[in-house]
């Protein structure tokens, strides 16, 4: 009630720029017509001698008149002109009132500057409304998933100021149990973080262009590497060199994620394929393994944040259900697509799809 009581008062005493705008182009045209009227009348003087008494009054009303009527022609023009004004001033307010809200700035027919200032500022309240988001569902994950490993710091804690000051075995056990959870949640904060960060790239300031090949490769031989015991092949079909307008430590954590939930999920047959192709204007990237496979159901829903197919095993492996997550808005966020094929006791086969990057649009 106070905030209307403010926005009233505020437009009932404001001096509007229409009216400030048009009063001064009527008074810049009642000095300009002064002037010349002045300078017409000496003229006259000086040739004819006396002025007539009804030549000065036929100068007053054309000033008057031609004040009003360009004071009238310019607020009607202004009034035009500054509309994208009201609509800017009415999307803050409701912006300020409800930071979620729908209302947008409405673009006028022209292409002029105000309908620049609508654009810059719609872009603005969408990214502001991505950001809220992401703080509130960061907000949300954070105490859901955060509130199981507290209450069993806190009931070691409580068990070692009853008992373990003076039993050993307590004491090492729950210890051993406090650090291990407070290790699963400093990497669920981490992984959380990841993702609030990879749901706000803004694709339109990346410049960083990545050569898909060799970034492939690398990862691919990373993994030769560390897991010696996994069999690793890799088809590369490139003819070309395959560019992607995507940040390189994004797309080599797409990878990863993708290649240890491969190494995590292959129990009996320890085989990776590693897949790489191009078309027209993709390059493709396919990532498979022959280990336990998804049902639809849970292969519907791998994405989605904290999902666990098998939540004691996921959590015996260290997953926390955020990696696909992460990989899935890292991907979109770039322009590009992950799809996933996979069947129950067949293994999966995760496939990324990047927009190449062009130099010319005309190549």
């Amino acid at each position: 009630m106070n905030v209307n009581k403010k926005t009233i008062e505020k437009t009932a005493r404001r001096f509007s720029l229409s009216w400030q705008l048009s009063l001064g182009m009527a008074s810049g045209f009642f000095i300009i017509f002064l002037v010349f009227a002045f300078i017409l009348s000496q003229i006259i003087r000086q040739y004819y001698g006396k002025i007539p008494e009804a030549l000065y009054q036929w100068l007053g009303v054309t000033i008057i008149i031609g004040g009003a009527c360009v004071f009238a022609y310019a607020f009607l023009l202004l009034r035009y002109i500054l509309r994208p004004v009201k609509s800017i001033e009415a999307t803050i307010e409701a912006f300020e009132d409800d930071p979620m809200t729908d209302v947008r700035a409405k673009r006028s027919g022209l292409n002029d500057e105000f309908s620049d200032l609508v654009n810059v500022l719609n872009r603005m309240i969408d990214r502001l409304q991505n950001l809220i988001s992401a703080q509130q569902q960061f907000v949300s994950d954070v105490s859901h998933e955060l509130r199981t490993p507290v209450t069993i710091v806190k009931g070691h804690m409580d068990l070692l100021n009853r008992w373990g000051k003076d039993e050993p075995d307590v004491l090492e056990d729950s210890i051993k149990s406090s650090l291990a959870e407070m290790q699963r949640m400093e990497t669920l904060i981490n992984e959380m973080l990841n993702l609030t960060r990879a749901e706000q790239i803004p694709i339109e300031n990346v410049s960083e262009i990545t050569d898909m090949g060799g970034l492939v490769h690398r990862v691919f031989d990373n993994f030769k590497l560390i897991h010696p015991e996994f069999i690793f092949t890799f088809d590369d079909d490139l003819s070309q060199i395959a560019n992607v307008k995507v940040r390189q430590d994004h797309m080599e954590q797409i990878l990863i994620i993708l290649a240890d939930n491969a190494v995590k999920y292959s129990l009996e047959r320890k085989e990776i394929h590693f897949a790489l192709s191009q078309t027209a204007n993709r390059v493709e990237i396919g990532v498979q393994d022959f280990g336990e496979g998804l049902s639809g159901e849970d292969a519907s829903r791998v994405f989605d944040r904290f999902y666990r197919v098998d939540k004691a095993r996921s959590r015996a492996k260290g997953g926390n259900g955020l990696g696909l997550s992460i990989a899935q808005r890292l991907v979109n966020a770039y322009g590009g697509e992950i799809t996933l094929e996979s069947a129950l006791g067949s293994g999966s086969v995760f496939t990324v799809r990047m927009p190449l990057y062009r130099e010319n649009a005309n190549d």
